[in-house]
């Protein structure tokens, strides 16, 4: 082996060693990665020896966290649910994903129907050749001639498809179709924040009103510990009583405190569906006031029938499933003949000598049209496969778009079902509230008065409480089912509260 074709051997050693890729991984299952030296990131600490712990945890990246722009809100002001909506709509980042999305879609219709246009480019190629030329002795002794030639092109070109069987149509038919899907995601995306902002503020408010309740059970069970105190001190009552009301009124603190945690759980789901931060401080108004709906609006097959006609995930699917359709056509047109046009005009510059003669120089513009019949006769099955495929595709669209009308009209059920149950043990529990608001009060007053035990009356307070909590759970449900019925039927799609919700 000569010098050069070792010189050349080593420096392909040297280019294979500089793409080792050993060091990108973990070494072995059970060892730590650690970040690259090189890394943009903080650098870490030197490995644990083999004895040591294994470190898993990595460094703080200085980039991080990113810079988040969110919608100021006001400390001291009480938010009403459309106000919520508002912050949600301008503020949940899954709004950005939807509209950038939709705006991508947008975009490709434009380069769907770019290909209706010619194509025009200036490009340019030149630079110089030494050949040599075989030619008879008896002409030139060497038995050859030389050739020293450099030359600039300059050229505009134009290239038009004339004619392709429909290709470039049914491409832009289904560009469009997809950017309808994903103009519908996007005001699918929006549905679904004021549904996640509408529930998690009816939780809260029924938090919230679990909460008042369970207050006010601890101020029955303060006032009946107080009165069996009374009691035992006018010498009308025994230390059991008293004990037993104490009890009571422990139990009441208890059942607050709890009720106070999942308030605080509630309150950060309703600002993760803000998309705010979980510190941030947020008065919501009160919704116990808000009127309930009189009943379902309509039968659940009229608002099934609703659903199927104007529910964003359904709509999107029959799209999709019309882009497909245009995708069969695309693919069958790539099978078929397509007729062009091409045309160019160019400058030649340059300037040729032969056998170490002088120079001849040129600047001569040249130009010319061509047509272009261009018949994939055999490509091997691709593009037989491809036509299969897009078939398949659209089959695969049908069916998902049957299974999204089967999910939808399950949804309406469900949520028609829950609406209907959740006025009716509304109902019920506004009944139970009036009863053992007035067996609490009858109790109570025999307590006190020495005719009753404080079984009975600690017994009434009880209910008492859980009715009163029953009562407000069950209109803020009733509230969260109406907006999820509203959703289900492809309703929800208002930013004020009062929307929301069917008459």
């Amino acid at each position: 082996m000569d010098e050069s074709a070792r010189f050349a051997f080593g420096l392909c050693l040297l280019i294979a060693g500089c793409n080792d890729t050993r060091d990108l991984a973990p070494p072995s299952p059970d060892t730590p990665w650690r970040i690259p030296s090189g890394a943009a990131t903080a650098p870490q600490p030197p490995a644990a020896p083999a004895a040591g712990p294994k470190l898993y945890t990595l460094p703080a990246d200085p980039s991080l966290p990113w810079p988040d722009a969110t919608v100021p809100t006001d400390a001291g002001h009480v938010y009403a649910l459309d106000e919520l909506i508002d912050i949600a709509e301008r503020n949940n980042k899954q709004t950005r994903v939807a509209w950038e999305q939709a705006r991508q879609a947008a975009i490709k219709i434009g380069i769907a129907q770019s290909k209706f246009l010619p194509n025009l480019s200036i490009d340019a190629f030149g630079g110089y050749s030494h050949s040599a030329l075989p030619f008879p002795e008896e002409f030139v002794r060497k038995g050859y001639i030389t050739s020293n030639a450099d030359a600039v092109y300059p050229a505009l070109s134009l290239k038009y498809l004339l004619f392709d069987f429909g290709g470039r149509a049914a491409a832009v038919d289904e560009a469009r179709q997809l950017s309808f899907g994903a103009n519908v995601a996007f005001n699918a995306a929006h549905q679904k924040i004021i549904l996640d902002v509408s529930q998690a503020y009816f939780s809260l408010d029924g938090a919230n009103a679990q909460a008042r309740a369970a207050r006010q059970a601890r101020s029955a069970a303060d006032l009946l510990a107080r009165a069996a105190q009374s009691t035992y001190a006018h010498g009308m009552g025994n230390v059991v009583d008293v004990d037993l009301a104490r009890q009571r009124l422990a139990q009441a603190e208890y059942q607050v405190a709890a009720l106070q945690s999942e308030q605080h759980e509630a309150n950060y789901t309703l600002l993760e569906a803000l998309g705010l931060p979980p510190t941030t401080k947020l008065r919501v108004a009160d919704s116990s006031s808000r009127p309930l709906p009189r009943g379902t609006a309509g039968t659940v097959d009229a608002l099934m029938n609703q659903a199927l006609r104007q529910r964003p995930d359904v709509l999107a699917q029959l799209a999709e499933l019309r882009a497909s359709d245009a995708d069969i056509a695309r693919a069958r047109a790539e099978t078929r003949p397509k007729l062009s046009i091409s045309a160019d005009v160019k400058q030649n510059i340059g300037q040729i000598s032969t056998s170490g003669g002088p120079y001849l120089p040129i600047d001569k513009p040249e130009a010319g049209i061509y047509f272009h019949f261009d018949w994939p006769l055999y490509a091997g099955g691709a593009l037989r496969n491809e036509v299969r495929l897009a078939q398949s595709r659209r089959d695969e669209a049908d069916a998902k778009l049957q299974l999204t009308n089967e999910e939808a009209m399950r949804e309406v059920a469900i949520a028609y079902d829950q609406l209907d149950t959740g006025l009716a043990r509304y109902d019920s529990a506004q009944a139970l509230l009036s009863a053992s608001r007035t067996a609490f009060d009858a109790a109570f007053d025999a307590y006190k008065h020495g005719v009753g035990a404080l079984t009975d009356a600690s017994k009434a307070e009880s209910t008492l409480a859980q009715a009163q909590a029953s009562v407000e759970l069950a209109h803020a449900q009733v509230l969260a089912s109406a907006a999820g019925l509203a959703f289900a039927a492809g309703e929800l799609g208002a930013s004020s509260g009062q929307a929301l919700l069917p008459p």
